[in-house]
């Protein structure tokens, strides 16, 4: 647990200090020469991100800023951050996930999305419950999480009951709550494959591969179990472009 609260109090500083602030000092105390870049628009390398970090500070800064909301998942070399912003007046739900290399920040990928005005679940985006409970429970939740991406939104299998609370809480604006909107979104937004899934407590994320309209999507959900059923959803899905400032793909 202490090597979470390590990871965790990192990455906040790397989002109050550095992005927050452009505190460059800090960058060479925190993130590898080598760190692997996946976002698609931020080359790869310390000096990608240094370079990044300098069309940030340039952008005009808002009158008055809103507070950023966060949800950590910490699990061994892996910290999942979902988080709510303002960006350019737009405001986004984004998706980071870092792992880290003796202490410092090795590699990041990333999501991102528009928060739309309306929602058709009448509940936030992004906020919700953050507190992590139930950690003797991490692996089991994230058996629970594997075992219904592979056997329902990559196997098709209809067992959406067998993973999922009837009162299903749903964050993800194009979806209403309950079971019969998710099964029916994912008839025409297909899951391909899982490539990660980090978990603690009672919040599994996972990082999965996803196709719709022949457009290939990075996907991003997060899930709050109780009793061994996921009883609330967020997603953040970002479109693949054909082009990158790297070669390291976006998953």
């Amino acid at each position: 647990m202490e090597h979470h609260n390590i990871n965790k109090t990192t990455i906040i500083n790397f989002y109050s200090k550095v992005l927050g602030q452009g505190d460059t000092h800090l960058v060479d105390s925190i993130i590898k020469d080598d760190y692997i870049q996946h976002s698609p628009m931020v080359k790869t390398g310390k000096a990608g991100f240094v370079e990044f970090l300098a069309f940030l500070k340039n952008l005009p800064k808002p009158e008055s800023p809103t507070k950023p909301f966060f949800r950590f998942i910490c699990e061994n070399d892996l910290v999942a951050v979902h988080l709510s912003i303002e960006f350019m007046g737009q405001k986004k739900a984004v998706m980071d996930l870092f792992r880290f290399e003796n202490g410092m920040l090795a590699e990041h990928w990333d999501a991102s999305e528009d928060i739309p005005e309306i929602s058709n679940n009448k509940n936030s985006v992004v906020e919700g419950p953050i507190n992590i409970q139930d950690p003797g429970l991490t692996n089991t939740n994230k058996s629970i999480v594997r075992t219904y991406t592979n056997e329902v939104l990559i196997g098709k299998k209809s067992e959406w009951q067998k993973y999922l609370s009837e009162d299903l809480i749903q964050h993800n604006p194009e979806l209403t709550n309950g079971i019969p909107s998710l099964v029916s979104y994912y008839r025409s937004f297909e899951i391909m494959n899982i490539h990660r899934v980090i978990g603690e407590g009672n919040f599994v994320a996972t990082q999965s591969h996803g196709k719709y309209e022949n457009s290939s999507f990075v996907v991003y959900d997060i899930y709050r179990l109780e009793e061994e059923s996921i009883v609330e959803h967020w997603s953040v899905k970002q479109k693949i472009p054909n082009k990158m400032a790297h070669i390291n793909g976006m998953i």
